[in-house]
């Protein structure tokens, strides 16, 4: 039977913290907004004198370098504003990277591990042996998991993810439980763009 995942991609807690990551990054967009918003209104009035300077010509050679201007002009606040989406998506990505890091460094991340696997136990069901995969550095904790787990049988392995989290895999009902911040944040990702973007007409 092939491994499907569940609908138990995200549990609340890892939600939360990255959901407050993701805010306190929306916190930095009221200032660079602010100066978006500025660029822009600066680009438009500098096109319209453009325009209006190209209205009035009269030479067809003087129309035809006017009109380029204008093009080179409009390409060039199109590609700025693009790049400045870019560098905020980035920039709150970092932060909630930062706050996860900061969170899985601290000592309410293996009481979050253990919360994680009890729900995946719970959901899986018992009398049953499972693969949980930890990535490579939280790999210490196994035993420490094993032992605080009850009725299933356990076998632990590095996991190819690197934020922190745990997926757990019931080969025999071809079920997978993903509780990765990597898939969780991956869920995401896309926001970052919704908050820093613009819609730039193609």
């Amino acid at each position: 039977m092939p491994i499907q995942d569940t609908d138990k991609k995200l549990e609340a807690f890892t939600d939360t913290i990255i959901a407050e990551a993701m805010n306190e990054a929306n916190k930095i967009t009221f200032e660079l907004r602010a100066r978006q918003d500025a660029m822009i209104k600066d680009a438009e009035a500098a096109i319209a004198a453009e325009a209006e300077r190209y209205q009035k010509s009269s030479i067809a050679e003087v129309k035809a370098s006017e009109e380029r201007r204008i093009s080179a002009k409009l390409n060039s606040n199109k590609h700025t504003i693009l790049e400045y989406r870019e560098a905020l998506a980035n920039e709150m990505y970092k932060q909630v990277i930062d706050r996860i890091n900061d969170f899985t460094a601290s000592d309410a991340y293996l009481p979050h591990l253990h919360a994680l696997l009890k729900k995946a136990i719970d959901y899986l069901g018992y009398g049953l042996s499972v693969e949980v995969f930890l990535r490579p550095e939280d790999m210490q904790y196994a035993d420490e998991l094993l032992k605080s787990t009850s009725g299933v049988s356990l076998a632990f392995t590095e996991g190819v993810f690197t934020l922190g989290g745990l997926r757990v895999v019931c080969h025999s009902k071809g079920q997978r439980i993903d509780m990765s911040f990597d898939t969780a944040l991956g869920d995401k990702i896309g926001h970052f763009s919704e908050i820093a973007g613009l819609k730039m007409d193609e």
